[in-house]
Order: C-alpha cells, then sequence, then structure tokens
C-alpha cells in the first residue's frame, strides 16, 4: 500500500490523524511521522505486509496491542497499523554504532535503568516481545524506554509464528528459546531479551547459549558474591543469568534483574527446590575445577 493509498485508508476510518512525510522505511515496516487533529506529533507504523500476509485474525492483533500504551491501533485497507507518541532519545544500536562497544562499568547504570523499566513494562502492559538494540531507547539524563511493546506477540495472536516473524525483523538472537520452540512471550522471555541486548551492547556480538564455560560459572557462585563486586563483574553475572537458555535459570522477573545489576539483596525463598540445590553444587564443583586448573598451570610455568 502506497503513502498515498494508506492515508486514504487512515482517513476513511475517520482517524484524527495526519501524514506529515512520505514514511521511512523500519523493521517493521514503514513509519510516518504524523499529527493528531489537536496538534500532537506522533508517529503512525504501518506493518509491513510479510509481517501480516496470512494472518487468521486481524482484530486479535488490535485487541492484544490496544494495551500497549500505544495511542491508537487498527486496521486501514489491508494493513495494520500503530500509532504511538514520539519517541524519546535515541536506539542503543545507534549510540554503539556510533561510539563502540560500551564498557560494563560505563553500561551498568543504563542496564540497571532498562531492568527498572521493563519491571515497569511488564507490570503496566504485559510483555514486551520484541527487545533488542533498535527498540531499546536511551533519552536524555539516561531515561530509558522501549519501542513497539506488545507488536510481536500481537502478530502471533492473529496467527503467525513467533521465530518466523523474529527472522523477518532479524532479532533472531533475541528471541528465547522456549518461545522459539511455541511457549508464549513472557517476564522470562523479556529478560532474555533484555540480558541478549546487554551483552550486544558490551561485546559487540550475540551470546552463544548463556554460561558455559568454568570461568563464568565461578563468576556467579552466589547472589550474594555478586553485592561486593564492582558494577562491571555485578553486571556480568546478571547479565550471563538472565540469557540461560533455561527458563527456570533464568532471574524470575526484571526487577530481580535490576537489583542483581545494582547489587541489592533481595528476599530468598524458604527453601531451594532439590534442582537448584543440585545446581548450585554443580556451580560450586565446576569453579573449583576452574580454580584448580589455573593454580595447576600456574605452577607449571613457575617451575
Amino acid at each position: 500500500m502506497s503513502p498515498d493509498e494508506f492515508a486514504l485508508a487512515l482517513r476513511a476510518l475517520g482517524t484524527p490523524l495526519f501524514l506529515d512525510d512520505a514514511g521511512t522505511p523500519t523493521a517493521l515496516g514503514t513509519e510516518y511521522a504524523g499529527t493528531a487533529d489537536d496538534g500532537t506529533e506522533v508517529r503512525i507504523i504501518q506493518l509491513a505486509a510479510r509481517l501480516t500476509t496470512g494472518l487468521r485474525d486481524l482484530d486479535a492483533f488490535v485487541r492484544a496491542v490496544e494495551h500497549h500504551g500505544y495511542l491508537g491501533a487498527g486496521i486501514a485497507g489491508s494493513a495494520l497499523f500503530v500509532v504511538e507518541a514520539r519517541p524519546d532519545g535515541e536506539p542503543l544500536a545507534v549510540r554503539v554504532a556510533r561510539e563502540g562497544v560500551i564498557r560494563p562499568t560505563t553500561l551498568a547504570p543504563l542496564a540497571h535503568a532498562a531492568a527498572l523499566q521493563l519491571a515497569r513494562s511488564l507490570a503496566a502492559f504485559g510483555a514486551h516481545g520484541l527487545i533488542t538494540p533498535d527498540t531499546l531507547r536511551v533519552g536524555t539524563a539516561g531515561k530509558v524506554s522501549f519501542r513497539w511493546s506488545g507488536i510481536v506477540p500481537g502478530l502471533v495472536a492473529a496467527g503467525a509464528d513467533a521465530a518466523a516473524v523474529m527472522e523477518h525483523l532479524g532479532a533472531t538472537d533475541y528471541l528465547a528459546p522456549e518461545v522459539a520452540a511455541g511457549a508464549p512471550f513472557d517476564a522470562r522471555s523479556d529478560v532474555y531479551a533484555l540480558g541478549t541486548t546487554l551483552y550486544v551492547a558490551t561485546t559487540g556480538r550475540a551470546p552463544f547459549g548463556g554460561r558455559t564455560t568454568a570461568s563464568t560459572m565461578a563468576a556467579v557462585l552466589t547472589e550474594d558474591s555478586m553485592i561486593e563486586a564492582s558494577p562491571a563483574q555485578r553486571l556480568t553475572a546478571a547479565v550471563l543469568r538472565a540469557i540461560e537458555q533455561d527458563p527456570a535459570d533464568r532471574w524470575a522477573d526484571a526487577e530481580r534483574f535490576a537489583r542483581a545489576i545494582e547489587g541489592t539483596p533481595h528476599n530468598r525463598p524458604a527453601a531451594e527446590s532439590p534442582r537448584k540445590r543440585r545446581r548450585g553444587s554443580a556451580r560450586i564443583a565446576i569453579a573449583a575445577a576452574a580454580v584448580g586448573t589455573i593454580l595447576y598451570l600456574l605452577r607449571r610455568l613457575t617451575h
């Protein structure tokens, strides 16, 4: 649908929206700068046909995204669209492209703000579903926000496959494994996506399966150890747990993720499950093996 056709379709709906430009291509489709009839600057996103073709229930998408804080959502002709306020700041991806990867010590305050904002968003709207360096925005005074909340879960509600949608968006690295396997988006899948986003921001590449080596396992033996660690160490440990492949091994919610980054203790459950006790024992054993190996190599080098 051309910009003129889309504008006509919007007017046919009786929406108080006016397109101010010819549109800019985005991962989701075409984004138009617009103005509401009260003069408010808005952004109108017309979803690409590749994302909407074959959907069984377009109304399900509209219902799913209506409570995610958008100014509006609907169907104009054959196109799905959402309307949002003009976003603040710039995408994290733009900052990384301009300045290079961000040192963990510098990233830690931003990461903490992002985790807190995610906790608020989850409480207000439910799962975001598309947290990436392109949707995490950093505004003035370090204010953090997320764009396009609920879009992907909305498409899934309308009949799309989550993995296929994320592939179309070039965001497969940020899709939690359980969602790719058919589970619904939830707080833990958003924690995974935010953890991956922060990992990419500080390393320049996507992770490969969470904690997999003895050295990183040793860094996250207990949550208490993070309280006395440096901001960089706390961030590293928190992110590594956030990107665990098994959702049961991640932070249960974004608030705990934020507390881990900050180094604030939180209440522990009265009793740990046998699985957690076994996992804790395994971590200690792996860490001990890693330390033993390092000491052995040092002795060999000094003799």
